[in-house]
């Protein structure tokens, strides 16, 4: 590792550069350039005095065309940071060939590449805390790595990459007529993942978030038909790697982002009738997580009851003081729908009411009855609801 002091090889690159007739701040720029930590400029000054050898021709040659190499964006030398550079280079090799449209054997091809990205990574880590990565007289394992007590890296990480890893191993040895677009989710989130580690272990100039793009496609996408090939997609052979792939990473239900990347979405309205959709990062913590199924309903299977109907069903089960007024109050009290004469007569809250606008009324839901016969049934909470002052 290098310190903020010069090198003796520096030193003769600096000794040879000054007496060739290069300005001191050349010389000292052409050092820092991607050096860390960089030295600074009174380090170069006396160089005629140091009882050193000047360096000869190929070795500025040599040291020049190093220099050159260097990703100023980065700060990153393919000599000096060798295992960053290639761990870098294999994660964009993985995402690009994942990317593109030419290649259909993607499930094999990424696991293997981003395997070999995260093993140099953890390598260089390791390297960089004066820990020896050789073992047995072969360097440590990407699973050796991981399972250490010092490993950086979180526990959903290390489950993506044991789930990565066991994805390698299976389908080197099986043939799928699939793209397996159920494990895409673990592949998305091993390069968030990566570019995060890179960034929190090596700075913030060496990630790769402004090269690992999002694809696109020139199809049109259609959710019907992304549904059928989906459920066409899942063989037997993925299933039963999949199966495995969770067991290897010992899957609870309760792993964040960090193990399969999933999104929440919703709808908005569209000019021309297409769904645009807007999609979120799930949850951080992983627990709130549901599936839907989502089909078309009519309303008034959703919001089945008029005002009388839900009174009705309130005397029913066993209040029957219950009355028009006490919902008005009720409605009011929790906002289920606005008040009469408003502006804004859709807004109401969608657990309880709807607005009709043909015929220009309310009905309400399941969920609204079961709350009133919850307050009717209830003595206190009941005189709360009668007390209740709507605002004016």
């Amino acid at each position: 590792m290098k310190t903020a002091s010069l090198t003796d090889f520096e030193k003769r690159i600096v000794k040879r550069l000054i007496a060739d007739g290069d300005r001191n701040q050349d010389v000292h720029q052409l050092i820092n350039t991607g050096r860390q930590p960089t030295v600074n400029f009174g380090r170069i000054s006396g160089s005629q005095g140091w009882e050193l050898e000047p360096a000869d021709d190929d070795e500025i040659a040599r040291f020049r065309y190093e220099k050159s190499l260097v990703d100023l964006r980065t700060g990153l030398s393919p000599i000096d940071d060798e295992r960053v550079y290639r761990a870098r280079e294999a994660m964009i090799a993985a995402v690009q060939i994942f990317n593109s449209p030419s290649f259909l054997f993607k499930i094999q091809l990424f696991p293997v590449i981003s395997q070999i990205a995260w093993t140099y990574l953890l390598h260089e880590f390791y390297i960089r805390k004066s820990i020896n990565i050789i073992d047995d007289g072969r360097s440590l394992l990407l699973g050796q790595m991981i399972a250490r007590h010092d490993c950086p890296l979180s526990e959903d990480v290390k489950k993506n990459l044991i789930a990565t890893k066991e994805l390698r191993d299976q389908v080197e040895h099986t043939t799928l007529n699939s793209l397996g677009r159920n494990f895409w989710p673990i592949f998305q989130a091993n390069c968030l993942n990566f570019d995060q580690a890179l960034r929190k272990l090596f700075g913030e100039q060496v990630g790769l978030n402004d090269e690992l793009s999002v694809a696109i496609q020139f199809s049109k996408m259609d959710l019907h038909g992304l549904s059928k090939l989906q459920k066409y997609d899942i063989s037997p052979e993925i299933e039963a790697i999949d199966a495995a792939v969770s067991a290897a990473a010992n899957e609870n239900g309760n792993e964040g982002a960090a193990y399969k990347f999933k999104v929440n979405f919703t709808f908005e309205k569209a000019v021309k009738g297409d769904s645009n959709i807007v999609f979120n990062e799930n949850n951080p913590d992983g627990l709130n997580r549901q599936t839907f199924l989502t089909t078309k309903v009519v309303s008034d299977d959703l919001w089945p009851y008029k005002p009388n109907d839900v009174v009705a069903r309130v005397k029913a089960a066993g209040n029957t003081t219950f009355n028009s007024h006490h919902h008005q109050l009720a409605w009011k009290k929790f906002g289920a729908r606005p008040a009469s004469g408003s502006k804004k007569p859709k807004a109401t809250k969608k657990d309880y009411c709807q607005y009709h606008t043909a015929h220009g009324d309310y009905t309400y839901s399941d969920k609204w009855v079961e709350l009133l016969i919850s307050i009717a049934s209830n003595d206190e909470e009941f005189e709360k609801l009668k007390r209740h002052k709507p605002k004016t």
